[in-house]
């Protein structure tokens, strides 16, 4: 495929940002386009059902755009539209959660992984039916920490307050002997540093973003080298001026213009 359009980001947030630094990042020449279901946030509380009707609206949206392939970079949305996605879209269509459980499965070596996640990927229950599909010997402990999502999106990532709430999630997982933890909320990775500190050298961490980042360009033809990453055109459902406030804190140096989509009968508007 031709290197023409720009790739697509969706999350229902924030949190994909954390993919979209990543792939900045390594690809700094390249030309990306952030969407987020704001409106719906958070997606960890809502029905696969809906989360995958409201991704697949966004799917035609990024076609509309010339988007030459999308990344899911939403554990929850990956759980419940990816299959669907990749049989319709007419580009290739990338999910966070494969390219995670396989640094997983290759870095533990007890058998146990933990998966860190919102309520909606735990109970869809994808990364332990990918990680047994690998091996079907792992041990996985699976925990939903959706307060952590709620404080990344009001900027919230560090401080002894947000350590005290990441050992609140991290503690009993890791206490049930697990050498392996994956950050399986794309929300996550904003608070990585208060996850070092947190974890140690208890357990590998593995963060879906730069598992994507390496991941991508055995899907399709990326512009390598190094340049002047031009501003990312960013659209978001919910309040702009909030959006973009909070990804110059959580993202200050990636450049982004960022516009309001809208809800109408399941379809997205937008000024022309």
């Amino acid at each position: 495929m031709a290197v023409t359009g720009p790739i697509a980001l969706f999350d229902s947030g924030e949190g994909g940002l954390t993919v979209l630094r990543h792939l900045v990042e390594r690809f700094p020449r390249e030309r990306f386009l952030y969407a987020a279901d704001s409106s719906h946030f958070p997606y960890g509380e809502k029905s696969l059902s809906d989360v995958s009707r409201w991704f697949m609206a966004f799917l035609d949206f990024f076609t509309e755009q010339g988007a030459r392939a999308v990344v899911i970079a939403c554990n929850t949305a990956t759980a419940a539209a990816l299959t669907q996605a990749q049989t319709v879209s007419p580009v290739p269509v990338i999910g966070v959660i494969r390219a995670a459980v396989v640094q997983a499965a290759a870095l533990t070596r007890n058998r146990r992984i933990g998966v860190l996640s919102t309520e909606a990927t735990f109970r869809a229950a994808l990364y332990p039916q990918e990680l047994h599909a690998i091996d079907p010997r792992l041990q996985v402990v699976s925990k939903p920490c959706p307060i952590l999502v709620a404080m990344v999106e009001n900027g919230d990532i560090d401080g002894t307050h947000v350590e005290d709430r990441v050992h609140q999630c991290v503690d009993p997982v890791l206490g049930q002997g697990v050498d392996t933890l994956v950050l399986g909320c794309t929300h996550f990775p904003h608070m990585r540093a208060v996850f070092n500190r947190v974890v140690g050298d208890r357990a590998h961490i593995v963060d879906p973003g730069e598992e994507i980042a390496r991941h991508l360009t055995s899907e399709i033809a990326m512009v390598s080298g190094p340049g002047i990453l031009t501003p990312i055109s960013a659209w978001t459902t919910g309040d702009a001026a909030r959006f973009s406030t909070i990804a110059t804190k959580l993202c200050p140096y990636i450049p982004m213009v960022t516009r309001r989509l809208s809800w109408h009968n399941d379809c997205l508007t937008y000024p022309g």
